[in-house]
């Protein structure tokens, strides 16, 4: 069966009808497997209602942020409507203006300014072509389900088109107290939703051949799943073989000449060049090439602050400090455990290689892979989810960590993943990888390239490695 969007949208309905302040949380899904998450958020407002919907959601390796805000009236119809999508291959902000069977919509999508007025020959709404949380809600509201078979419908303005469309709902049948109605929207999708008109509730929404979505429970995550196709970290046996990872730890330096492509919008995300690492060659905005160079060297990691943290760490990005998708810092359990595991340490250091260990030991290397919560509940992961935990476990106790995503030189390039730790502006960025219980000076194999917490845009199999020298 293939992929499909699927709405659980609870609603939060007074007995009359009328809408409390509420904000619902959803996971969304491709294929099952969780790629992002959404809310939404519906207030009662005088002659009508106020609706915000906020969507983040990884497509193409790349992180996109949807929101859409909407005054309706208490016929459902629109009055304003705003969009914005920003992701490294989109940017789109566009305002409607509505009246009746006309909207006037203005705004940016891509380079381009864009002005029009979209008319209908009846009242319109609006049907966003981005995860369209909001969009069925509008239709479904309108529509009559006095007779089961019955057809409606209704003009509906594509902001991100600027043009008009219908979309045709049908009232199919009835279920557990839910109309089931089948519709078609622009573009030929098909969809099917289970709605209750009394409260104007949502139970079910599914969009086939799209994306699927479920109200979030706040129950812990199924487990961790497979590795990505194409993706080849490191194996378990060669992992196990305690006589070659020794050698492996003894690396002091590596030369390569390398050259890969990558997707566009990305290559802000490129880690060539570090403290142990130096590249030099051309770098565009689709590819690299040219030498790089590793080297197995300490990171004066003996002048960290102390611990606990008395003060706030100056000169750190906000960001590798707080949640983030895949990085699960704000998860009780993880925060308890990380919590736990710092207690004894003296230094900033100490309590960030305690995680580091804490991980090596108690995460089992396989070949599966999740974000953090799920790993610290199936504790077992690939190197890329030992260090999503590892990285969520330093937040968790305010210590900034970011993710590296690169290549460890192990009979050939391997798909690897590690942490980098902020240990203040006297020390900066020190290495951690939980996969091989390295600290500081980690190995001269890492080939650092990509840092962030989303999939490595480009894997090791994809990249061109040759004259690769290693000294021990």
């Amino acid at each position: 069966m293939g992929t499909r969007l699927a709405l659980y949208i609870l609603l939060f309905l007074a007995m009359v009808g009328t809408i409390l302040a509420e904000v619902t949380a959803y996971d969304i899904l491709i294929d099952g497997k969780v790629c992002g998450s959404c809310s939404i958020e519906i207030n009662k407002r005088g002659g009508g209602y106020f609706i915000r919907k906020t969507a983040t959601v990884a497509e193409k390796n790349a992180e996109k942020i949807i929101s859409e805000e909407i005054i309706v009236d208490n016929d459902w119809l629109p009055e304003t409507y705003s969009l914005t999508v920003t992701s490294p291959e989109e940017n789109i902000r566009i305002t409607g203006a509505f009246s009746g069977k006309s909207v006037e919509f203005s705004g940016k999508v891509g380079m381009g300014e864009m002005n029009k007025v979209v008319e209908a020959e009846e009242n319109i709404s609006v049907w966003s072509e981005q995860i369209c949380m909001t969009s069925p809600l509008l239709l479904l509201a309108r529509m009559d389900y006095s007779v089961i078979g019955q057809s409606a419908d209704f003009s509906v303005a594509i902001p991100e088109k600027m043009e008009p469309g219908i979309v045709t709902l049908t009232v199919s049948g009835q279920e557990d107290g839910f109309y089931v109605v089948n519709g078609q929207q622009p573009g030929g999708w098909q969809f099917e939703a289970r709605f209750d008109p009394v409260k104007n509730f949502i139970k079910e929404f599914d969009i086939k051949g799209g994306y699927e979505a479920r109200v979030s429970t706040g129950e812990k995550p199924t487990g961790v799943g497979e590795i990505p196709k194409g993706y080849h970290p490191i194996t378990p046996m060669i992992l196990a073989d305690k006589e070659y990872i020794e050698r492996l730890e003894n690396v002091k330096s590596l030369t390569s000449s390398i050259s890969f492509s990558f997707p566009p919008g990305v290559a802000d995300r490129l880690y060539l060049n570090n403290f142990s690492q130096e590249f030099a060659g051309e770098i565009t905005s689709s590819s690299a090439s040219g030498t790089i160079e590793t080297k197995k060297i300490g990171h004066k990691v003996t002048n960290a602050p102390d611990w606990p943290l008395y003060y706030p760490l100056k000169g750190v990005d906000e960001r590798y400090t707080m949640p983030e998708r895949g990085v699960d810092s704000d998860d009780p359990d993880i925060i308890a455990r990380a919590k736990s595991i710092v207690k004894p340490a003296v230094t900033l250091w100490d309590a960030a290689r305690a995680i580091n260990l804490w991980v090596y030991r108690n995460i089992k290397y396989d070949m599966v892979t999740g974000n953090a919560s799920e790993v610290f509940t199936a504790g077992k992961s690939d190197s890329r989810g030992k260090a999503l935990l590892c990285a969520a476990m330093c937040r968790a106790v305010g210590i900034p960590a970011r993710i590296v995503s690169g290549v460890l030189w192990a009979e050939g390039a391997t798909d690897h993943t590690w942490v980098e730790v902020y240990l203040g502006e006297k020390v900066g960025w020190g290495p951690l990888d939980p996969t091989l219980n390295e600290a500081d000076k980690i190995n001269g194999a890492h080939i650092s390239l990509w840092l962030g917490a989303q999939e490595p845009p480009v894997y090791a199999k994809d990249m061109a490695f040759e004259n690769t020298v290693i000294s021990d």
